[in-house]
């Protein structure tokens, strides 16, 4: 798989994980522990989409000033 295709599957992975709090929130059968446990699924799956967008940014004029 590519780095594009990573990229996609992370993307994906982090939407449905989003999708998935959000119906959560408001079905009241839903403990606070697997709200939690949603959440810190979510943010993991946010954490590898940055770190692989991270990757996938070509250095520019402002990385030869360390501007960003």
């Amino acid at each position: 798989m590519g780095a594009d295709g990573r990229v996609i599957f992370a993307q994906k992975r982090f939407d449905a994980a989003r999708s998935e709090i959000r119906e959560a929130v408001v079905d009241f059968t839903v403990t606070d522990e697997k709200l939690l446990e949603m959440r810190a699924n979510a943010r993991q799956a946010f954490e590898e989409l940055r770190a692989l967008d991270k990757q996938n940014l070509k250095p520019g004029l402002l990385a030869a000033f360390k501007l960003w």
